[in-house]
């Protein structure tokens, strides 16, 4: 079972974006959210994170558990937003390289260049492409596979062969993606500081069920966050030749919005 988050900061974002020329008064006033608006978004985010709270609980279990993706039902979207706000319908996409992404007309823009990581490639670097496409600084990291890949050799990316997360993973075992060697590991904080960056606009990792691990040593351990995170999400049940089952052992319903509600309340 998979699910795609798109977390997104849009005050941090905003107040990251220095635009040529500031608008006018009036201007400023007919841009801004109006209050109704405002409060309908506010009221919708707390409905959902309840929904999730109350499935986040350790005897929860889901309203139809016999259909696909019953695992999911509680998780709602919490910012319901449209292209092309977004960058596509939430009931479309084209695979696993399209990520819908907040703000992507955005990105590159304001005077700065975007920083862009990509954690799991594979042999798929799609959205790696895209973003540099867009601009982005963008950096693939896997150390699953070697620089003369060709998901990574002579794109127009920049290539680590290092996965972020703790040396304590335990990635190696059952994992149907490795080439041979010994694995490499830095810590979100350590890449960026190798990489000389201050924050990352946009996080995206298809990690086959290493995510959960991240999860709790890097993105909810209280350090800094990207702007944005695209995510496949595994769980109990899912292929075995593609996700070790280790990893995702019992990470169920409950699991899945305990995690959710802890991203919520993140922000």
């Amino acid at each position: 079972a998979l699910a795609l988050l798109v977390l997104t900061r849009l005050a941090q974002q905003r107040d990251s974006l220095h635009l040529p020329s500031a608008p006018s008064a009036a201007v400023q006033r007919r841009l801004a959210l109006p209050p109704t608006v405002a409060r309908a978004f506010e009221l919708v985010a707390a409905q959902e994170r309840a929904r999730l709270a109350e499935s986040a609980r350790v005897d929860a279990r889901p309203q139809e558990p016999w259909k696909v993706g019953a695992t999911f039902q509680a998780v709602g979207v919490s910012l319901p937003l449209a292209p092309p706000i977004i960058k596509h319908d939430p009931a479309l996409g084209d695979g696993e390289g399209d990520k819908n992404i907040v703000g992507l007309q955005l990105l590159g823009k304001g005077g700065r260049r975007c920083v862009v990581y990509g954690m799991g490639i594979a042999w798929e670097s799609n959205f790696e492409q895209q973003m540099a496409r867009e601009g982005c600084e963008t950096h693939a990291f896997d150390c699953t596979i070697r620089p003369n890949s060709p998901a990574v050799v002579n794109k127009p990316f920049t290539f680590h062969e290092w996965c972020i997360g703790p040396t304590d993973s335990k990635i190696d075992a059952g994992n149907a993606y490795l080439q041979g060697g010994a694995l490499k590991f830095k810590t979100f904080a350590e890449t960026m500081q190798t990489l000389g960056h201050s924050s990352v606009d946009l996080l995206k990792f298809d990690i086959e069920g290493f995510e959960w691990r991240l999860f709790e040593t890097e993105i909810l351990s209280g350090g800094s966050l990207p702007r944005q995170l695209a995510f496949e999400l595994h769980t109990q049940g899912s292929k075995p030749i593609a996700v070790p089952p280790h990893l995702v052992k019992g990470k169920g319903f409950g699991e899945v919005n305990q995690l959710f509600l802890a991203l919520h309340d993140r922000g």
